[in-house]
């Protein structure tokens, strides 16, 4: 249950953060060709969370899992591997067909592929070429990927005063 409290709390933020945020906009095909360890972000979405189809799919242990299947409001389903978890529930969806809420991606035996360019944490950004950056209230630098300006979801790189990826997110604002 906290993990699910931190997920709606990190929606929030966002949520009041994204008025502010500059996004490299790609097309709808390309955002959905986006990999995280060569697994399309099309494929991870028709999983719908199901657990079956995600040990399926990712070759990696979970770790821990919150899985409710609407018995305490919303489904929502939460694995967490070593560096990566991912979250679906029906408020990124449909009901009774969740979407992905968020995932994070926080070691280097995860990476992502953007646009046929693979990241991941400790990598340059000059790897990304000629990209837009953010700079957030605190300080802290982050690169933003959407399909469209506006978008209900977008993927965002965080990246140190190096310019060295820290960590890798993806949020679905509901």
């Amino acid at each position: 249950m906290k993990k699910i409290l931190l997920i709606v709390t990190i929606i929030m933020l966002v949520n009041i953060a994204q008025c502010q945020i500059t996004s490299n906009i790609i097309s709808e095909a390309e955002y959905n060709n986006i990999k995280i360890n060569n697994i399309t972000l099309s494929d991870i979405k028709a999983t719908e969370g199901d657990e079956t189809q995600i040990r399926d799919l990712i070759p990696a242990i979970i770790e821990e899992k919150d899985i409710n299947t609407g018995e305490r409001g919303p489904s929502n389903y939460w694995f967490k591997y070593n560096g990566f978890e991912i979250a679906f529930t029906d408020n990124a969806g449909e009901p009774d067909h969740p979407g992905i809420a968020m995932f994070e991606i926080t070691k280097n035996n995860w990476n992502i592929t953007i646009q046929g360019v693979t990241v991941t944490i400790g990598d340059n950004t000059s790897v990304l070429g000629n990209v837009i950056f953010n700079t957030q209230t605190n300080g802290g630098r982050s690169i933003v990927y959407q399909y469209c300006d506006g978008c209900n979801n977008f993927i965002s790189i965080y990246i140190n005063a190096f310019n060295e990826v820290t960590k890798i997110i993806y949020m679905e604002q509901t």
